[in-house]
C-alpha cells in the first residue's frame, strides 16, 4: 500500500510532520516510505543539558536532518508570521506525534484534511502528556494508539480510527513505549488513506471514561512501601527505565528500582522490611528487587549491587 498514491487528486499529499521523541521516529519512516511527500519537519527546539550544558537536538530534528527535509524549531506560534509561514507551505494535512507544543486555531485550520494527531492511548481515556506512564501505573489492562483530528481542546477532538493493544505484565514504560510506536508506524499509512478518501469516517469521543495523564512529577516516583506490592510494581514498570522510582537507602541514597517482581509473603512484616537480601516488604505481600540504578551510578542487576551493599531501606514514605 505504500506505494499507491493516496489522495482523491491521485497526487501525493503534502505533509507536514511535528514532534520530538524517539516515539515519532517510526511513524515518520513509515511517512518517507510512502508516496506522500513530507514538506517541512517541526520540532521543539534544541535543549541545554547534561555536564557541560551542550544544546542537544530532539531525536526528530536529527533524524529530519539525517533525511535532508527542512526542521523548524519555534518556541511557540504566537508569532503570526510563523502561523503565515505554515500557511505559504499550503500543507494537505499536518500529522502531529508527541510534539508537545501547542497548536492555534490559526494553524488547525490551514490544512485540507485538518491536523492527525498519534496519541498513545485508547481515547478518551489518558488525554495527556503521559498516557503511557499512566497506564502502566495505574495497572491497565490495555492500551493502544489513537489517530485523531486535532481540536483545540487537549486530545479532545474526533477520532479517526484505534488500535487496542493488551498491556503485557511483564512490560515497563520503555517496552510498551516501543510497541505502540511500531504500531502506529503499522497502521498509519492504510488510516491516511481511508481517512482523505472518505472510507473512514471520524466520530466523536465518548463522554464516559475519561482521564488524564499528567505529566510525571517528582514527587510521584518515590516509593511508598506501605501500598500494596501490586501497586509498588505499577510504578516500577511505569517509571521504567526513565524517570525510575527509587527509595532511600539507610546511607541516605537514592535507589532508582529498575526492574524487579511480585514475591507472595504470609508472615506479617512491616512495610520497608527486608525479608530477605532483595525482598522488601510491602503494605500487602512483597517486592523482590531485579535490578537498580544507585545514585550516581550505572544500571547494576541486584547481585552486583549486594556485594557492596545492602537492601536496608531508610526512612518510610508515608
Amino acid at each position: 500500500m505504500n506505494d499507491l498514491i493516496f489522495s482523491k487528486t491521485n497526487s501525493p499529499l503534502k505533509i507536514i510532520f511535528m514532534g520530538t521523541p524517539n516515539f515519532s521516529i517510526e511513524p515518520l519512516k513509515a511517512l518517507l516510505g510512502s508516496a506522500h511527500k513530507i514538506i517541512a519537519i517541526y520540532s521543539q527546539p534544541p535543549r541545554k543539558s547534561g555536564r557541560g550544558m551542550k544544546e542537544n537536538k530532539t531525536p526528530v530534528h536529527t533524524f529530519g536532518e539525517d533525511a535532508k527535509i527542512p526542521v523548524y524549531t519555534p518556541q511557540n506560534f504566537k508569532n503570526d508570521n510563523e502561523i503565515a509561514f505554515i500557511k505559504d507551505l499550503d500543507p494537505d494535512i499536518i500529522i502531529v506525534s508527541a510534539y508537545g507544543l501547542i497548536l492555534p486555531k490559526k494553524i488547525l485550520n490551514i490544512p485540507k484534511f485538518g491536523c492527525l494527531n498519534i496519541h498513545a492511548s485508547i481515547l478518551p481515556r489518558w488525554r495527556g502528556a503521559a498516557p503511557i506512564e499512566r497506564s502502566i501505573m495505574n495497572g491497565d489492562e490495555e492500551t493502544g494508539i489513537t489517530f485523531m483530528l486535532m481540536d483545540e481542546g487537549l486530545d479532545t477532538g474526533m477520532i479517526v480510527k484505534k488500535f487496542p493493544i493488551k498491556i503485557d505484565q511483564n512490560m515497563n514504560a520503555k517496552s510498551l513505549h516501543d510497541k505502540l510506536s511500531l504500531l502506529a508506524s503499522d497502521n498509519l499509512i492504510d488510516t491516511l488513506y481511508k481517512y482523505v478518501n472518505d472510507e473512514i469516517q471520524p466520530y466523536n469521543q465518548e463522554e464516559e471514561g475519561i482521564t488524564y495523564a499528567e505529566k510525571i512529577q517528582k514527587v510521584e516516583c518515590r516509593i511508598s512501601w506501605k501500598k500494596s506490592a501490586d501497586e509498588v510494581l505499577h510504578l516500577i514498570r511505569g517509571l521504567s527505565p526513565y524517570p525510575g522510582a527509587w527509595f532511600l537507602s539507610k546511607k541516605n541514597k537514592r535507589v532508582k528500582v529498575l526492574d524487579a517482581r511480585i514475591s507472595h509473603i504470609k508472615n506479617n512484616f512491616k512495610p520497608g522490611e527486608v525479608i530477605s537480601e532483595q525482598v522488601i516488604a510491602c503494605g500487602k505481600n512483597a517486592i523482590e528487587i531485579l535490578s537498580v540504578k544507585p545514585e550516581g551510578k550505572k544500571v547494576m542487576n541486584i547481585e552486583d549491587y549486594l556485594r557492596g551493599n545492602s537492601m536496608l531501606v531508610g526512612e518510610i514514605l508515608e
